[in-house]
C-alpha cells in the first residue's frame, strides 16, 4: 500500500509513543504539517501525536501548539467523561442491571492504567439483553432521553439490526451508546452475556470500579469494531497494536480469530499494525499474510480509503468521495471479513435497514415492510435536505 509521506510520520510518531525506546525513521522528504495536523483532528490522536514527536526538531512550533490544544480539548472532556461514567454504572448498579464500559475512557484506562492517551467521543455501555427493557427508568433519572422516539414496530427492528442505542443528557446534551450486544451482525461474533460477565476484568474509575470486557475477548471485539468501520480512525488500530504488544497476544489472537471464523480479519488486522505501527509480527504469518488472496482483496480496499490526502481528510458531504468511501468500500470492506454465507445474507439485510428512514418517511406500523423499499427515496430526500 502506497503511502504519503505525512502518512509515515504520523504512524511512525504513534509508534514511538506506544514504543519509546524505538526511534523510528523519519522521512527526509518535505512535508504538509497542515495534513498531520487535520490527521491528528480525523483519527483523534493528538495526545499520542504529541507524545511520539517529542524531541524531534524538525516539528513546527505551530503544529506543537496545534497537538497540544486538541489534547487539552481532550483531556477536559475526558475528565467530564469519567465522572459521567462511575456516576452511571453506579446507578445501574443500584437499578440490580449489570453493565460493561466498552472503548473510550474504560479502553484507555485498561490499556494504558491512563485515562487520557486518547479522546472519545461518548460513552459507551454493553447490558444485559435481559435487563434492556428497563434501563429507559435509569437513564431517565439520570437525565438521558433516547435519540429516537421509535413505534413498536420501529423499536423492534431497530434492537434486531442494531447493536446500541443512542441517548443525549438532557442538560448537558452528553452522548451515551447503550449496546445490546457487540456487533450488529450476530454472526460476525456472538458472546453470550453471562460469559463476558464472569470473565471480565476491572478498573478504578475514581471510587468505582467499572466492570469491562476480558483482555482475551477485547482482542476480538477490538478487530470486528475497527474493521467493521474498514479501519476509518487509526486510533482503533493503534488500540488493538497496544493490546497485541503483551507477550503471547498476537498468537492468541490469531488462534481465538481463527476458532472464531474471522481469521482473515484479524491476520489483516495485525499486518496492518506490522506496517503502520510497528507491531512484532511472527515471520510465520507475515508469509501467510503475503500469500493469502482474502488479505490481499481486503489491503487493495483499504489503500483507495487511504491513498493521497484520504487518510487526513473527510470527504465533504453529498461529494462523490463521499458516496464511494461509506456506501461501497466501506460496505464491501465490511461484506468480506467472513467468509459465512449466514453472515453475508444477514449482513446484506443489515445494510438495507436504516434508522434514519424512520424520521425521514414517516409510514404506519402496518405498512412497516414497505421501508425497504423506499430507501433509495429516504436516502434523496435527506442529502437534498441537507446544506
Amino acid at each position: 500500500m502506497q503511502q504519503a509521506p505525512e502518512f509515515h510520520l504520523f504512524c511512525t510518531a504513534l509508534g514511538r509513543a506506544r514504543n519509546p525506546p524505538n526511534p523510528g525513521t523519519f522521512p527526509n522528504a518535505p512535508l504538509d504539517w497542515a495534513a498531520i495536523a487535520a490527521g491528528a483532528r480525523r483519527h483523534r490522536l493528538a495526545p499520542l501525536l504529541l507524545a511520539g514527536l517529542k524531541g524531534w526538531p524538525e516539528v513546527p512550533a505551530d503544529l506543537t501548539v496545534e497537538l497540544r490544544r486538541q489534547t487539552q480539548l481532550a483531556a477536559t472532556r475526558d475528565l467530564a467523561q469519567a465522572a459521567e461514567l462511575a456516576r452511571l454504572v453506579h446507578a445501574f448498579a443500584e437499578a440490580g442491571i449489570r453493565v460493561l464500559a466498552l472503548k473510550g475512557l474504560a479502553l484507555s484506562i485498561q490499556l494504558h492504567q491512563d485515562a487520557f492517551p486518547r479522546g472519545a467521543r461518548d460513552l459507551d455501555l454493553l447490558v444485559d439483553p435481559l435487563e434492556f427493557d428497563r434501563i429507559d427508568r435509569v437513564l431517565a433519572d439520570a437525565g438521558y432521553r433516547p435519540a429516537f422516539a421509535l413505534t413498536p414496530r420501529q423499536h423492534a427492528s431497530f434492537r434486531r439490526w442494531i447493536k446500541d442505542m443512542e441517548y443525549f443528557h438532557s442538560a448537558s446534551g452528553a452522548a451515551l451508546e447503550i449496546h445490546e450486544r457487540l456487533v450488529d451482525n450476530p454472526h460476525l461474533i456472538c458472546f453470550d452475556f453471562d460469559t463476558l460477565w464472569q470473565q471480565r476484568e476491572e478498573i478504578r474509575v475514581g471510587h468505582v470500579l467499572v466492570p469491562t470486557l476480558s483482555r482475551r475477548v477485547l482482542a476480538l471485539y477490538l478487530c470486528v469494531h475497527g474493521a467493521g468501520h474498514a479501519w476509518e480512525r487509526l486510533r482503533w488500530l493503534a488500540d488493538l497494536a497496544a493490546l497485541l504488544r503483551e507477550p503471547g497476544s498476537t498468537d492468541l489472537a490469531l488462534a481465538d480469530a481463527e476458532a472464531a471464523g474471522i481469521g482473515v480479519a484479524m491476520l489483516h488486522a495485525v499486518m496492518l499494525a506490522h506496517d503502520w505501527l510497528g507491531l512484532a509480527v511472527a515471520p510465520a504469518d507475515r508469509s501467510r499474510a503475503s500469500t493469502s488472496k482474502q488479505v490481499q482483496r481486503l489491503d487493495r480496499i483499504l489503500s483507495r480509503l487511504y491513498a493521497g490526502r484520504a487518510w487526513c481528510e473527510m470527504p465533504a458531504r453529498q461529494s462523490w468521495h463521499a458516496i464511494a468511501r461509506y456506501s461501497l468500500w466501506q460496505r464491501l470492506y465490511r461484506l468480506m471479513l467472513k467468509p459465512d454465507w449466514r453472515y453475508g445474507s444477514s449482513q446484506i439485510m443489515r445494510e438495507a435497514f436504516s434508522p434514519a428512514d424512520f424520521a425521514t418517511l414517516h409510514i404506519p406500523d402496518a405498512l412497516f415492510f414497505v421501508y425497504p423499499l423506499l430507501r433509495p427515496l429516504g436516502w434523496m430526500v435527506r442529502r437534498w435536505r441537507q446544506p
